[in-house]
């Protein structure tokens, strides 16, 4: 398919990221998984073809998309090759963080940019020791009359760390008292390095995950998402659409998954001519991993939906979908592995890599202990 039918659009967005994924995703998914390299055809085709303007409005030159948009995409994407889905949920927030808290100046600046394919953001939020809060600071410090501060520290785990071209960093505010702010902070600013260039994990290895250091880093007061000691508002707002996200590419994974398992059972054959789907202990275990992969869309785009019409409920069920996305996923694939016996464990069907993608569901932020711990506050308040 010629790419010109490939550009992302909210009327055919469904076929167009199928036919987008099948193109540019799941070719170099294996690739992207043995070699733990980033997607980076992937993400090249998405920066000429749309994929990266779904949170810019439409006068700036972008999509003006929505969360369902959104979280179909990473569920179609998740179905392909769930590192690329991942890596989409990163820079979806950073552009929707600038969409709704931006300066006018800061988005005729940068808005028209990411619609064009010319940034793609990564979050930088996660410290090491901090006990999930943050330490960087600020340190106000003008130059050549142009007001700014300095960043120091160290940001730990941010994907697409040696792809992004900005890196929306998550600080204490110098001058408002338990305030925090979100920094764009461009990859070339003088100080700023990633500390490695290789992500070894178990699972989604292909997400470039490293820590970015800052070494005295200017930044120019202009690249502050909205006003001082706002951050924290900002973040609340996003944090629903990357709860969101990750249950739809949990999901998606999932659905990878149970087809998977479907289709080598019902094409691999006994003598007598009949397939591993005739056994009746296999469909009541395929019936069982189907179950699980209903249960993960439904309570996913029930959230979706909930968000989308103002329900007060919203965020409660955000929480239980992606904590259920979670659970199902990971016995999901623990259950196609063994129906898919030898044959799954020696590598020849790719739930293997499945599995080991699931696993990621239990370490990242918010990790499950957290969401329950959120969803029974939300409960009982």
């Amino acid at each position: 398919m010629p790419d010109s039918n490939l550009v992302l659009n909210l009327e055919n967005l469904e076929s167009v990221t199928h036919a987008f994924a099948r193109k540019y995703i799941a070719p170099f998914t294996k690739e992207v998984d043995s070699k733990g390299e980033f997607p980076r055809e992937a993400y090249d085709a998405m920066r000429r073809l749309k994929f990266l303007a779904l949170f810019v409005p439409k006068e700036y030159g972008g999509l003006g998309g929505g969360m369902r948009d959104y979280v179909t995409i990473c569920y179609i994407f998740a179905q392909y090759c769930p590192t690329t889905a991942l890596c989409y949920t990163m820079h979806s927030g950073g552009t929707l963080a600038i969409a709704k808290f931006g300066t006018d100046s800061m988005k005729a600046e940068l808005l028209p940019k990411i619609a064009n394919g010319e940034i793609v953001i990564a979050l930088a939020y996660r410290e090491s020791g901090s006990h999930f809060g943050i330490d960087m600071t600020e340190k106000p410090e003008s130059k050549n009359g142009v007001p700014g501060v300095i960043l120091s520290g160290r940001k730990s785990f941010v994907t697409s760390s040696n792809y992004a071209d900005f890196f929306l960093t998550y600080t204490n505010s110098h001058d408002v008292k338990g305030g925090r702010n979100n920094w764009l902070v461009s990859a070339k600013t003088p100080g700023l390095s990633v500390e490695s260039s290789t992500w070894d994990g178990l699972g989604m290895r292909g997400n470039n995950s490293a820590p970015i250091v800052y070494n005295d880093v200017w930044v120019d007061s202009r690249y502050r998402i909205g006003s001082d000691g706002e951050g924290g508002t900002q973040t609340d707002f996003t944090m629903i659409y990357g709860i969101l996200g990750f249950a739809g590419v949990y999901s998606g994974l999932g659905r990878a998954a149970f087809e998977c398992i479907l289709s080598h059972c019902k094409n691999r054959k006994y003598d007598d001519g009949s397939s591993i789907a005739d056994v009746e202990l296999v469909r009541l275990e395929l019936a069982d991993i189907y179950t699980k992969v209903a249960s993960q869309h439904a309570l996913t785009f029930n959230a979706v939906d909930a968000y989308e019409r103002s329900d007060v409920n919203a965020l409660r069920l955000a929480f239980a979908a992606r904590l259920n996305a979670t659970q199902n996923v990971l016995e999901i694939c623990g259950l196609s592995m063994k129906l898919g016996g030898g044959i799954a464990y020696s590598k020849h069907l790719p739930l293997e890599r499945y599995l080991r993608d699931s696993y990621a569901s239990l370490a990242m932020s918010p990790t499950p202990d957290i969401l329950k711990k959120w969803l029974g506050e939300d409960i009982v308040k």
